[in-house]
């Protein structure tokens, strides 16, 4: 078994106060770039790209999604005038001769091409880390010379050789694209194993299999679809179709990578900042790194849930929901609320945020006759978060909220099937409750928070 080396935290942790950690990944202020997670013996390693400066690899590790370590720096960016004067995303694999290989984008804008893939060594995931000048190439003449990025590499055992997935164009169109190598050496060129027509390109690509079936997850660029996406097939080389209700979450959450394998497969992106860090204004580019729990379900259809690890820090119940009480409180500290609750079909309902100082009110709303979730910030739709999910023919949903008040970010599960992350920066300033417009017909939950917040035990550090 490979050895794997895990840092562990320093007495002086970057986690926050106890009485208010943080739910996730709090290592970065300035937040995170795209992740390329990498899972192996039991422990997540996360590689990022920092939100700053011109984008440099960091990474941080966990096994329970409670504690994490130092981030440590892997790749530094280049000097003036080289490859990776801005460094981009990539991936992570295990070399077979020992040791990893780190497989990640460079960028110039001064240069032609402007974007090529890159490669890095080094004996344990911590580093160090090597660059390895010889192994850059670009994509031309099968690809494109400005948009070639992202590569994301992993071993095909049912082609029995090396896959390398990139975001790139072909022939005009927005494309995966695909090379192959059968040792990690020389990379050929094959045909997009994705393309459709589009102005934008098919980011941070990802490829695993489940349950005999394919699933190609990617980050859509384009403003009005701006969400991470998945197709499937049933072999890994195609052909690849979007099935019913194709996107994971809404546009607060992008970037998305997957790591690990069955149960323990997590989808990592990050929950969008905004301008300044201020609620009414617009996402920007990097965010709070979040997770997802990532599983097939018994139709073939992707879904998405609160990971276990994560769910299970709530082990304190601090009230109860039901038809006579549709408050769940204050978040002061990290808060879950579960609820199962029937409605009219065709009705609306949801979870409203009622702001201390001045009353406003913000809202997660269901629309059962459209099946359509949206976040409206201060009732604003300019932008709104919003996923589509399939209607209950009885009005029945399961949901399943929890609301990170340090980050100031919450994300809303429909019945372990979709999310709907969002931003608000002070929704520890808020009154949350449940509501339906035309009444619940029938409603039963919990509102839950760490003992570990009460005892001084720092969950996020």
């Amino acid at each position: 078994m490979r050895r794997l080396v895990v840092i562990l935290l320093a007495a002086t942790s970057f986690a926050a106060a106890a009485e208010a950690a943080p739910l996730y990944f709090a290592g970065e202020v300035a937040g995170v770039g795209d992740p390329n997670p990498f899972f192996e013996d039991g422990t997540y390693s996360v590689f990022y790209l920092q939100n700053q400066g011109r984008h440099p690899w960091w990474m941080a590790q966990t096994s329970d999604l409670r504690s994490w370590s130092t981030p440590v720096e892997v790749v530094p960016v280049g000097e003036a005038g080289t490859s990776d004067y801005w460094t981009g995303s990539g991936s992570v694999v295990a070399d077979p001769d020992g040791g990893y290989r780190l497989y990640y984008t460079g960028h110039n804008p001064e240069a032609r091409p402007k974007e090529v893939t890159m490669e890095a060594r080094a004996e344990t995931l911590v580093g160090p880390w090597t660059k390895v000048p010889q192994a850059t190439f670009a994509g031309l003449p099968s690809y494109d010379e400005w948009d070639f990025r992202d590569p994301f590499v992993f071993w095909n055992a049912e082609v029995e050789a090396w896959w390398m997935l990139m975001t790139t164009r072909h022939d005009g169109s927005a494309a995966i694209g695909l090379y192959t190598s059968p040792d990690l050496g020389a990379w050929t060129a094959a045909a997009p194993l994705y393309a459709e027509e589009s102005p934008l390109n098919l980011e941070v690509p990802d490829l695993f299999t489940e349950g005999g079936d394919w699933f190609l997850i990617y980050s859509d660029q384009r403003e009005a679809s701006r969400q991470v996406r998945y197709l499937n097939a049933v072999d890994s080389t195609g052909p690849y179709a979007y099935g019913p209700y194709d996107a994971l979450d809404g546009r607060g959450f992008y970037a998305g990578k997957s790591a690990g394998t069955g149960d323990d497969r997590l989808l990592f992106g990050w929950v969008a900042h905004k301008s300044l860090r201020k609620d009414a204004m617009n996402f920007v580019w990097g965010g709070d790194l979040i997770m997802h729990a990532l599983h097939r379900m018994a139709d073939g259809a992707l879904a998405v849930s609160l990971p276990a690890q994560l769910g299970a820090q709530f082990d304190t119940e601090r009230s109860a929901l039901s038809m006579g009480e549709l408050q769940a409180g204050t978040p002061d500290t990290a808060m879950r609320i579960r609820a199962t609750v029937n409605v009219t079909p065709g009705t609306r309902f949801g979870i409203a945020f009622t702001a201390t100082n001045s009353g406003r009110v913000s809202t997660l709303e269901l629309d059962t006759e459209r099946g359509d979730a949206v976040f409206f910030y201060n009732g604003d739709p300019n932008g709104a978060p919003r996923v589509a999910f399939p209607p209950s023919p009885d009005g029945a949903y399961a949901l399943d909220l929890v609301v990170d008040p340090e980050l100031g970010l919450g994300v809303l599960y429909i019945d372990d099937f979709r999310a709907l992350s969002f931003r608000y920066y002070r929704v520890g300033a808020t009154t949350i409750s449940l509501f339906a417009v035309d009444g619940f017909v029938a409603l039963d939950g919990t509102v839950s928070v760490r003992s570990t917040d009460q005892t001084g035990e720092k969950p996020n550090g």
